[in-house]
């Protein structure tokens, strides 16, 4: 059962993430533990997407909220629909490749939790590979709540979540 669910994209070549997760079933030991240090992780739009049904999901959507103005992400974190400080959402749109850059704690996945990851859940990493729109595709559910920290209500809301209407980036 992984730690929680992983994601694919790019690190930029100028930073280093702040572990890497070797074994899928606890958390990783990080090289500085008291370095809560960001790092930018680029995604396609759908990897952006399932990322914040995912967190919107597991935190709520007083905690976190992804709202697509067209092509433009904002991401709220903090508060209800802002950062609990009143700071404005993070906006964030396509870079000159079209991925969303999205900073937050990233850690990478060692070579064998790959191999695992894809194992346990073939239907989604293929999922994520491509570029289909969300939708409450029972694989993709099941990938999202399938960690030990999720609780038990995590399937109904992320089923709330797609079931909600949104567009998509550019329509």
């Amino acid at each position: 059962m992984p730690y929680k669910p992983a994601f694919p994209g790019i690190i930029p070549g100028d930073e280093t993430p702040l572990g890497v997760i070797e074994d899928q079933t606890r958390f990783p030991t990080l090289h500085t533990p008291n370095n809560d240090v960001e790092v930018g992780l680029r995604f396609r739009p759908p990897v952006a997407r399932w990322i914040g049904i995912h967190l919107e999901s597991f935190y709520s959507s007083t905690e976190y909220r992804f709202t697509w103005r067209g092509d433009t992400l904002e991401i709220h974190d903090g508060g209800p629909w802002g950062d609990a400080d009143g700071s404005p959402p993070r906006v964030v749109g396509p870079g000159d490749d079209g991925r969303y850059e999205i900073r937050d704690l990233w850690y990478a996945l060692a070579p064998a939790a790959v191999g695992e990851l894809y194992q346990r859940h073939p239907d989604a990493v293929a999922t994520l590979g491509r570029d289909d729109f969300p939708a409450p595709v029972p694989h993709m559910v099941a990938y999202l709540t399938d960690h030990p920290g999720a609780p038990s209500s995590l399937r109904r809301t992320i089923e709330t979540v797609l079931s909600t209407p949104t567009a998509e980036p550019g329509r």
